[in-house]
């Protein structure tokens, strides 16, 4: 009975979180460091770059870039 109910409240969690995912990799896209990508896919936002871990630990702009973008 509730089925067809469930099936679209998951469908449109599905979009808003697909929604959420793209704004995010779009905010970081935008204030990321020169050589850092960023991708948004079906897991998460993807952050790649030469270094990156190293730059991570070391750099606390690119730090405060991720958590800003959670916001």
């Amino acid at each position: 009975m509730f089925e067809k109910l469930s099936a679209h409240a998951d469908r449109r969690a599905r979009e808003k979180a697909d929604e959420r995912t793209r704004k995010i990799a779009a905010r970081l896209a935008a204030q990321a460091s020169p050589g850092v990508q960023t991708e948004a896919g079906p897991d998460g936002v993807r952050i790649a770059g030469r270094g990156l871990a190293r730059r991570f630990a070391l750099d606390p702009a690119l730090r405060w870039l991720t958590m800003g973008a959670l916001r």
